[in-house]
């Protein structure tokens, strides 16, 4: 496959681990993998890196959302969380688009994350900088008019840290979205080129 495909493979399981990463905090209350979830949040201060992967720390750093993208692509589960976990993945398009329309609050965002960088070099992403950015959520990307709904258990859902975490992802999940479309990915191509990203996503994961 060409190196284009792989980039767009690490974007796509970049998207895939910040909603799973979600779907398991929304859940069950819990960080689902402490190194996937600092790649994630790593990848929003990841402004100068030399190539895709490096967005991530390297491609160990969306390990967990490559694996989980691999069994969504290589199935046809009719699970609900499976299929919850696809429209999330819609919905980051839907958002991601009409985010990119708003240049001023692109604009806003990105230079509230110049800001907030130091913060995650040196303490990572602690409690502090997700509340942080989950107040960077709510002044921007909340007022979007499309909508991330989030199911799950209502006292997850209501936890400060936890939802903090959520919006937090939330960005990263755009993040990726924006990446996925930088390097060439399509969302048509998910239909016509299914074989070929499950072959890819396999030989990646071999190579983690």
């Amino acid at each position: 496959m060409p190196q284009d495909t792989d980039d767009q493979l690490i974007a796509m399981a970049g998207m895939t681990q910040a909603v799973q990463l979600i779907q398991t905090l929304a859940y069950e209350g819990r960080v689902a993998d402490s190194q996937a979830l600092e790649a994630s949040i790593g990848s929003l201060f990841a402004f100068d890196a030399p190539d895709t992967a490096s967005i991530y720390g390297g491609l160990t750093g969306v390990r967990f959302g490559m694996k989980r993208l691999s069994e969504l692509l290589a199935g046809n589960s009719r699970a609900p969380r499976d299929l919850e976990l696809t429209r999330y993945v819609v919905t980051l398009f839907a958002i991601t688009k009409a985010f990119r329309r708003d240049q001023e609050m692109g604009s806003t965002l990105f230079r509230r994350l110049e800001e907030l960088k130091p913060a995650f070099d040196e303490h990572g992403a602690d409690s502090g900088l997700m509340a942080d950015l989950n107040n960077l959520y709510r002044s921007t990307l909340s007022h979007l008019p499309q909508k991330f709904v989030i199911n799950g258990e209502k006292h997850h859902l209501e936890d400060m840290a936890i939802s903090s975490t959520v919006r937090a992802l939330l960005l990263a999940g755009v993040r990726a979205t924006i990446l996925f479309d930088q390097v060439g990915g399509r969302r048509w191509r998910l239909l016509f080129m299914r074989g070929k990203y499950v072959d890819g996503a396999q030989r990646l994961l071999r190579q983690m």
